[in-house]
C-alpha cells in the first residue's frame, strides 16, 4: 500500500514539474530558465543530501536557494538566485560571437529538453538568438 501511494505521489510530482519551468525573458536576450528547487535538484544542480532536495547554492552570492525560484543561465551554465539574476542581467554584456552563442544555445536546449519544455533556442537568419516553440 505504501509503495503504491509513493508511486502515485511521484507521478503527480513529475507531471507538476513538467509545467513549472519557463523561459525568463530579459532585455539583453540572455537564455535563462526559471525553475523550482525540485526541478533544479532533479537536474543534479547542488549537493545531494539523502532524503532531501539537493542543497542548491547560488553561483554568485553562495546563499542557499533550493526553496526559492532558481534561474539557470545557459551562457555560464550556472544557477542563480533572484537578486543575482537581476544583477547579472543589469551588469553583464551579452557576448555576440558565434562560438559563445552556440555554447549558450546548446546548454539552454539541453536543460529545456530535460525539463520537458517546448521552447528551443536557435539562430535567426542574422545570427541572433531566437526562441521557438
Amino acid at each position: 500500500m505504501a509503495a503504491l501511494l509513493l508511486v502515485r505521489v511521484e507521478v503527480l510530482f513529475n507531471l507538476k514539474l513538467k509545467h513549472m519551468a519557463k523561459v525568463y525573458k530579459n532585455d539583453k536576450n540572455f537564455l535563462v530558465i526559471q525553475m523550482t528547487g525540485a526541478e533544479a535538484s532533479g537536474l543534479g544542480f547542488g549537493m545531494e543530501i539523502t532524503g532531501c532536495l539537493n542543497s542548491i547554492v547560488c553561483g554568485t552570492c553562495n546563499t542557499s536557494i533550493e526553496h526559492k525560484d532558481i534561474f539557470y543561465v545557459a551562457g555560464i551554465n550556472e544557477v542563480l538566485c533572484k537578486d543575482c539574476i537581476e544583477d547579472y542581467i543589469k551588469n553583464m554584456s551579452h557576448y555576440t560571437d558565434i562560438d559563445s552563442l552556440k555554447y549558450e544555445i546548446n546548454h539552454f536546449n539541453i536543460i529545456a529538453q530535460k525539463l520537458g519544455m517546448s521552447e528551443k533556442a536557435n539562430f535567426s537568419p542574422d545570427n541572433k538568438i531566437i526562441i521557438t516553440t
